[in-house]
């Protein structure tokens, strides 16, 4: 459980357990020997906290406790005695009707989980979970300034503030949640690291924690518009669309919490393509869903768009994915058709 540096976490704490992020994390936590305290909303939820409470190891390992993203001391008892929190909770329904609905969570959450953190005295440090929403290269006029998109990028929040598009409202939130975490950190002396994946991908633990993922990546083969309509603004914003593995995912989560010196922000994106090459790519790699591609009629070819997206200073600490395109897309696929899922996703 340690890097380079001999840095060793043994007790953690993970926000938002029952998540896409969360449950897998928890998972591979587990099996590297962790204890983990995991937070949910409801506990008593078995559809959410039993999938979590099957995982091998969890009956030894792992201790759920309910807590609220908006309410004071929610988190004091689940992080106490950890020297280490994962804070992945964070808003994501998206079927609120207000701004505030996005930010006041995902800030409210940053400070309660931040304090009970600063009350414990043993966190050594705070992984945050953000995302690269929250590193558009876009300025506040709505143009791409920067040649890739890295960590010295933040998404521009007036011209976000002008969008009546929900992902807009989730970027805002995530921007605001994320430099909170930052500067408390800065403030009180904990170590706060931030991870900024991109889309992620990958089977998952329940139906449920990545039922919004799953319908955004798969419109692309017939799902509903509303889910293609996000795809094409995270193009928009971003350059082009970010993708990583859940695992990579998750294996990142735990080498930034390991190495001695991470520090700050880190992107954490596999690769990044055009929208009109990942359909390319869908295409070719599953045939018999080619004639149902959802494509514009007036689409270009997307290169003068196209963004990179740099996960250098990830990699540069010693980092490696384990997947790529082609693998990570086919371990999702293939787990959404052996479960039947497939039809279920696209037309929600």
């Amino acid at each position: 459980m340690a890097d380079d540096g001999n840095q060793t976490v043994k007790r953690v704490c993970v926000t938002g357990a029952a998540g896409y992020i969360g449950s897998w994390l928890i998972k591979n936590l587990l099996e590297r020997g962790y204890t983990v305290n995991a937070t949910l909303r409801n506990p008593g939820d078995e559809k959410k906290s039993g999938p979590l409470l099957e995982l091998p190891g969890a009956e030894e390992k792992l201790k759920l406790f309910k807590a609220d993203l908006c309410l004071e001391g929610s988190f004091d008892s689940a992080v106490e005695g950890c020297h280490g929190v994962f804070h992945v909770a964070g808003p994501m329904d998206f079927t609120k009707p207000n701004l505030d609905d996005f930010v006041v969570p995902a800030v409210n959450g940053v400070h309660n989980v931040m304090r009970a953190c600063v009350r414990a005295k043993s966190v050594r440090r705070v992984i945050f979970t953000s995302s690269v929403l929250a590193a558009s290269p876009m300025n506040d006029k709505g143009e791409l300034t920067h040649t890739c998109l890295d960590e010295s990028c933040w998404s521009p929040l007036n011209f976000l503030k002008s969008q009546t598009n929900k992902v807009a409202w989730y970027m805002i939130a995530k921007t605001l949640a994320e430099q909170d975490a930052l500067k408390y950190g800065l403030n009180n002396g904990i170590e706060v690291v931030s991870i900024l994946p991109g889309m992620v991908i990958g089977p998952w633990l329940t139906t449920t924690s990545a039922l919004t993922s799953a319908q955004t990546i798969l419109a692309l083969i017939g799902g509903n518009d509303e889910f293609y309509d996000v795809m094409k603004f995270d193009e928009f914003v971003l350059g082009s669309i970010p993708i990583v593995h859940i695992e990579d995912t998750c294996n990142a989560h735990i080498f930034l919490m390991e190495h001695s010196n991470a520090q700050n922000r880190y992107v954490c994106a596999s690769d990044s393509l055009s929208l009109k090459s990942l359909k390319d790519f869908l295409a070719k790699q599953y045939v018999q869903f080619k004639n149902s591609l959802k494509l514009d009629e007036d689409e270009d070819d997307g290169i003068e768009r196209y963004l990179p997206v740099s996960s250098k200073k990830l990699l540069d600490m010693g980092f490696s994915y384990q997947y790529h395109l082609p693998e990570a897309f086919e371990e999702t696929m293939d787990y959404v058709i052996k479960n039947g899922l497939l039809n279920v996703i696209v037309k929600n």
